[in-house]
């Protein structure tokens, strides 16, 4: 029996690799170049990279029967984190910035972005970046 080999809905994405760092895709590890410019330029201080943040904390299964959320036996519901592609301090305004490079945007994501801004939006600046193939730059919303 053959198995059908399904692409992955993100199959343009190349892994790439900088300054040791595995990056998820070429655009990721280009706006990483990009950023690490700003901070020697002392735009901005203090980047970070795939920095988690928890959404919704773990919380007791209980009686309910859910293995799309729960590891075999576990009596646990795990945590629903989002996993922001950087962070950084702005240094004009001091304000704390994280920036998601996209190429595509999943509900998922949408979904986790929303609740960050509901739960963090006091705190931080949320910043999606894209790719400008005609200028070759960054657009930034």
């Amino acid at each position: 029996m053959r198995f059908k080999k399904f692409k992955s809905k993100f199959s343009n994405a190349k892994k790439t690799r900088v300054d040791g760092i595995l990056f998820d895709s070429k655009l990721e590890a280009d706006r990483y170049i990009f950023l690490k410019g700003l901070q020697r330029s002392g735009k901005i201080q203090n980047l970070k990279i795939q920095v988690p943040f928890e959404l919704i904390e773990k919380q007791k299964k209980g009686s309910h029967k859910i293995p799309s959320v729960c590891y075999g036996n576990s009596k646990t519901i795990r945590a629903v984190k989002y996993y922001a592609d950087f962070v950084y301090m702005r240094t004009k305004d001091l304000k704390w910035v994280v920036n998601d490079s996209k190429g595509r945007t999943t509900d998922v994501y949408k979904i986790k972005m929303k609740l960050f801004i509901a739960l963090n939006g006091d705190k931080y600046q949320f910043l999606e970046t894209y790719r400008d193939n005609k200028r070759n730059n960054f657009l930034e919303f």
